[in-house]
């Protein structure tokens, strides 16, 4: 009987183990043909190891795949996986980048996380009052942790309207789902009677239970700072205030050459994807390996690039904006392009060359970039890196002004109204003045007053008939 037993037990565990592998197996084959919950899936099982050996390198290489493809629980976990350093090395930067990615899909763990992140100026410059936005984002959702930390944005009024009362109300909901840290602040306001009645009794049932549960909630991914009796005790953080930037362009017919500007990368929209499961992190496996930690996309390194230019959530480094640049202008990016000429231009992060910076607006311009071109005809005009050529200038600027550049607009309507490089046509100036002074163009509001007197009452409402039909076809 013994032995019908033990020969039950090892069949049980053969047929265990091999529903295990082939569940593994179907996972891989999901995973490999671009299935995110597959690979998302995968990152975890590694990351948790309780199917197969833990492997921390692993569980990042799926994760980062299932985010990079708008999974938002991988993107969360890859997230946690900076923050810890678990599999990868620990960048806060990287870390906060993907909470945000997350966070914005309406991932509530990610809204929390990004929120603490804005709170502590954790990777990118502290805010207090997004942080509490973000905050209220996962709260809606019922996130303990959020719940917890509005509360405390609520008793202090720390970039939210102080009110003790809905502190009470924040600390109640978290404290319902076992989250100690409220417990304990609820305590401190039945003790004091702030936001509720006074009430010893009280303060000690909520203290009490706050010690009972506080083994719980400890080796979650961050602790959260209490509210102490004498006070709330969060740390202070170093902040990241981004540098002020020029935002002036090549801006008149005049003679000179005032700075171009940059433009902020826009981040593009994300897919929603399911919510992740467990949320109980580890120790890190040691030593860790030193894994790349930085995008490998032309667009994603051109923002990368943005960041440090602009000192977003990174110290200001020009020479560190370029080396990002260069790499996604090798692969073709026009904005990366368009950068690392106003970059030679200027002398930013690069020794100063007018000639590099004219390669690389013709660059970014034959690709139908607009800034560059519009600079491609300054530099043409006024011979800066390349010989003065009138004709040259008036080709960039028109290619520029056709897709709506307004600066381009009004110097090609310099360009008509004295005859550089063109046959002088002062009907044709008042029509390029006129569309960039409807884009906002002052100098071009200006100039074309100078050109009223030119022409004939039915010239002028000819014009103004094709610059609205001009801007409604556009």
């Amino acid at each position: 009987m013994h032995k019908f037993i033990l020969v039950a037990i090892a069949l049980l565990l053969c047929l265990t183990l091999y529903a295990q592998s082939s569940y593994i197996d179907n996972l891989f084959f999901a995973a490999k043909n671009g299935n995110t919950d597959a690979q998302y899936e995968l990152g975890r099982i590694y990351y948790e190891g309780k199917i197969v050996p833990r492997n921390l390198q692993e569980a990042v290489k799926w994760l980062a795949l299932a985010a990079d493809n708008g999974n938002s629980a991988a993107q969360c976990d890859l997230g946690w996986c900076y923050f810890r350093g678990e599999g990868i090395e620990k960048n806060a930067v990287e870390a906060a980048r993907w909470w945000r990615i997350a966070a914005r899909q309406g991932n509530p763990d990610a809204q929390y996380l990004y929120g603490w992140c804005l709170d502590n100026g954790y990777g990118i410059a502290e805010n207090k009052t997004e942080a509490a936005q973000w905050y209220q984002k996962a709260a809606n959702q019922g996130n303990a942790y959020a719940l917890n930390n509005l509360g405390f944005k609520y008793f202090t009024g720390e970039g939210i309207e102080h009110n003790y009362y809905q502190a009470v109300s924040c600390w109640l909901r978290a404290a319902e789902q076992g989250n100690s840290d409220a417990m304990y602040n609820l305590g401190v306001c039945y003790e004091r009677g702030l936001g509720i009645s006074k009430d010893q009794s009280e303060a000690e049932k909520w203290y009490q239970l706050s010690r009972e549960y506080e083994q719980k909630t400890r080796g979650n991914l961050m602790e959260i700072p209490q509210l102490k009796k004498s006070g709330i005790y969060y740390a202070k953080p170093e902040t990241i205030i981004p540098p002020p930037i020029s935002t002036a362009e090549l801006n008149s017919h005049k003679e000179e050459y005032p700075e171009e500007s940059l433009e902020s990368a826009i981040t593009p929209a994300l897919t929603t994807a399911k919510k992740p499961d467990s949320k109980e992190l580890l120790k890190p496996a040691e030593p860790l390996p030193k894994v790349p930690k930085y995008p490998t996309a032309a667009d994603e390194m051109y923002e990368w690039g943005m960041k440090y230019y602009q000192g977003d959530g990174v110290p200001q480094d020009y020479k560190e904006a370029v080396r990002w640049w260069l790499m996604a202008a090798e692969q073709g990016n026009a904005q990366a392009q368009y950068s690392l000429g106003v970059c030679y231009k200027n002398g930013r992060g690069v020794e100063k060359d007018e000639k590099e910076a004219v390669r690389w607006y013709m660059l970014a311009a034959e690709q139908g970039e607009p800034r560059a071109q519009y600079n491609l005809g300054v530099c043409y005009k006024f011979g800066i890196g390349v010989t003065k050529d009138f004709n040259e200038a008036v080709k960039w600027y028109r290619l520029a002004a056709q897709q709506g550049h307004a600066q381009a607009q009004c110097n090609l309507g310099v360009c008509y109204a004295n005859g550089e490089g063109i046959e002088k046509d002062f009907e044709e100036a008042y029509f390029w003045f006129s569309l960039a002074a409807a884009n906002g163009n002052k100098t071009a509001a200006e100039n074309r007053v100078l050109l009223e007197d030119k022409l004939t009452e039915e010239q002028k409402a000819r014009i103004k008939d094709r610059v609205q039909k001009w801007l409604i076809n556009r």
